[in-house]
């Protein structure tokens, strides 16, 4: 007998106890319970998942007999069917997504739990991990998070809704702290209790603040801790479905209204202040244009994309553009752009490349850092190496040497001494960094890389490079 082909279980659904998810090369199959295959059967027969299906904002998902499913007989065994969903492109987490991609987040998840309750279902969690970033919009892909309403049930997701989606939100539209700190800090979100901390008195006039926020964390304590059957006790006291509908209408109203304008943005308007001349950023524009269309990348990142000028141009020859700045608000002028066009391929994420996505959660595997999710074809790194090199104080070796781990073919831009932004970066500096040079940067390169390409712009004070790995060397 041949050995059975390789699968990778995915560690983000370790905690389900009603399925576990398998990727066998291009394909994503989810193993289910009894319990999970059936209210499978009832999500499919509802006229909402045909909607929300033809939208895009529901990943496609169809069962599968285990003859069709490549596992092993001793993983089949464990469950009582098995789901084959649609393939997203690139998987992204909540702390990497701007303000906007979270509140639109928050209301695929309270359209999707209203329209579930009109036919009879529900929402067991409200994980923003639960959606995904496609093409722009957000696509819900836990299919087995619906089940059956229970008779007299509460929301059970509400509370988590809260502390992974509301509080993150307010904190940032009414303080002005950026949530994505606070929830790679905590697989589980902001929990209440630190919420209201967070919030001052004067915050509890605020919309939301004093019911979802300040009451909840009263009631947190005074029965946090009780032994008693609360469902049951819900039951008897007559709690119906319109209970759970009022509140999620009026949270869909709050987060509706959640606004964030960006506060100390620098690149919020790139475009307005860059001190290339219109030929030079035409020069710039053909240079890159023709390095993705001559490398039929299918993957490319943008690191230090501010408010995404080449990934737009990029997305043009690629399937897929991570579009990556440690600046929120550019990042964030970027998604509103992509909903309100018809740009596809792009996905922004907010990410500072001296501070990556970590390997994190249960055993360090739950959640995993960018390259292993998606590692890129052709790596664009325009006008950044002066801020890592600078402002980061990461050495220029050690930099390259991350590059070419991620990549083999590989986009730079030098910016020198001469180079007005560079001078702002070392004004009331100690100038420690005789590691940048131009020379350096090449001598550097040559150590990974084959220099197939340069371009001067800028009257000499910018190059780009166009960089392949060396044959030994890529993989």
């Amino acid at each position: 007998m041949g050995s059975a082909p390789p699968f990778i279980v995915d560690a983000g659904s370790f905690r389900d106890r009603d399925g576990r998810i398998y990727r066998l090369d291009q394909r994503i199959i989810r193993g289910v319970s009894e319990s999970a295959l059936e209210s499978f059967s009832q999500l499919t027969s509802a006229k909402f998942y045909r909607k929300y299906l033809e939208s895009g904002t529901l990943v496609a998902s169809e069962e599968r007999a285990p003859g069709e499913v490549p596992l092993p007989q001793e993983v089949k065994r464990q469950w009582a069917g098995f789901i084959e969903h649609q393939r997203i492109p690139v998987i992204s987490y909540p702390y990497e997504w701007t303000f906007g991609m979270l509140r639109d987040a928050a209301l695929l998840q309270l359209n999707l739990l209203e329209a579930a309750i009109g036919e009879g279902m529900t929402l067991k969690d409200a994980s923003p991990y639960n959606i995904q970033f496609v093409d722009g919009q957000p696509v819900f892909i836990d299919i087995a998070s619906f089940e059956a309403l229970p008779q007299g049930a509460a929301w059970s997701g509400y509370r988590q809704f809260c502390e992974m989606f509301l509080f993150p939100l307010m904190l940032q539209a009414y303080k002005g702290i950026h949530f994505q700190p606070l929830m790679r800090a905590s697989i589980d979100g902001i929990d209440v209790q630190t919420a209201a901390r967070l919030f001052g008195f004067r915050d509890r006039f605020r919309s939301g603040v004093f019911s979802h926020v300040w009451l909840q964390a009263k009631l947190d304590q005074r029965f946090g801790s009780t032994q008693k059957d609360v469902r049951s006790e819900l039951k008897s006291a007559g709690f119906h479905k319109e209970m759970i509908l009022a509140n999620v209408r009026k949270l869909k109203k709050l987060v509706a209204k959640l606004s964030w304008q960006g506060d100390g943005s620098e690149w919020g308007s790139y475009e307005s202040f860059h001190n290339y001349s219109e030929s030079d950023h035409q020069v710039k524009e053909s240079f890159i244009s023709d390095c993705v269309s001559g490398s039929k990348a299918k993957l490319v990142w943008d690191i230090g994309c501010n408010t995404g000028q080449f990934s737009r141009i990029a997305a043009r020859h690629a399937d897929t553009v991570l579009a990556m700045d440690l600046d929120h608000f550019a990042v964030e002028r970027l998604y509103r752009e992509l909903r309100s066009s018809d740009i596809s391929g792009i996905l922004p994420l907010v990410q500072n490349v001296a501070d990556p996505s970590p390997n994190w959660g249960w055993r360090n595997q739950e959640r995993s850092d960018l390259a292993s999710r998606a590692r890129p074809d052709l790596l664009l790194c325009l006008a950044l190496i002066h801020h890592v090199v600078i402002s980061a104080n990461i050495p220029l070796a050690e930099f390259i040497d991350w590059l070419a781990g991620l990549t083999d073919r590989l986009v730079i831009e030098f910016v020198s001494r001469n180079d007005d932004k560079v001078q702002i970066l070392l004004r009331n500096k100690e100038d420690k960094y005789q590691d940048y040079s131009r020379e350096s940067l090449e001598a550097n390169l040559l150590r990974h890389f084959e220099i197939q390409r340069k371009q001067d712009v800028n009257e000499g004070n910018r190059s780009l490079y166009l960089c392949v790995k060396r044959p030994a060397e890529s993989g």
